[in-house]
């Protein structure tokens, strides 16, 4: 009967064995991109996504009331190239900086995130009348291991899917800022 239980054990332990050695060979890199269209000019949005301080207006990723013991510290230079940001909460610790900025176009920026791999990222906005579109994309590696082949796919839809609310958190606040108050739709219909 030991025999029996070493030969399961010796079984199991090749599945794991197969599967990782799998896993090393899956790619462990990854893309995404999300996409959405807000009503406004490009100048009003590039100026949420460009300057540090206003990601938590928008940013699920970087907004207190979503990530528990969210602690930030910007530089000294919070908007364009070289504005940089760190932070702390429950996920580890990391930091963001922008390493291009292209007024009203476009916007790249590093994430560093303790103990993996770098990611890259950028905004891209294009003006269609009197809405922008606005992509937002990254790309990297996940660390080397065994099982993280198998993620990959797994993390590019979840940060697909975050990406896409925050758009929409950002669409929101656009449109209800920029918005036309009462009064002047008063005033414009007289």
């Amino acid at each position: 009967m030991l025999k029996y239980y070493f030969r399961a054990i010796l079984l199991f332990g090749s599945v794991i064995l197969f599967f990782a050695f799998l896993g090393c060979l899956i790619p462990r890199s990854y893309s995404f991109t999300s996409s959405l269209t807000i009503e406004g000019k490009p100048e009003a949005i590039f100026a949420q996504l460009d300057s540090l301080e206003n990601w938590p207006n928008w940013s699920r990723q970087f907004n207190p009331a979503e990530i528990t013991d969210l602690k930030m510290k910007f530089n000294e230079q919070t908007s364009g190239k070289d504005a940089a940001l760190s932070w702390t909460d429950i996920r580890g610790k990391g930091k963001i900086w922008i390493t291009k900025s292209t007024p009203n176009q476009r916007i790249e920026y590093s994430t560093d995130f303790e103990k993996r791999p770098r990611m890259f990222s950028s905004f891209e906005l294009a003006e269609n009348g009197s809405s922008t579109q606005v992509s937002w994309s990254s790309n990297g590696k996940l660390p080397w291991g065994p099982f993280y082949g198998y993620f990959g796919w797994l993390f590019s839809s979840h940060m697909t899917n975050e990406y896409t609310m925050s758009l929409e958190k950002l669409k929101q606040f656009i449109e209800t800022e920029n918005a036309p108050s009462p009064d002047a739709m008063n005033e414009a219909l007289e």
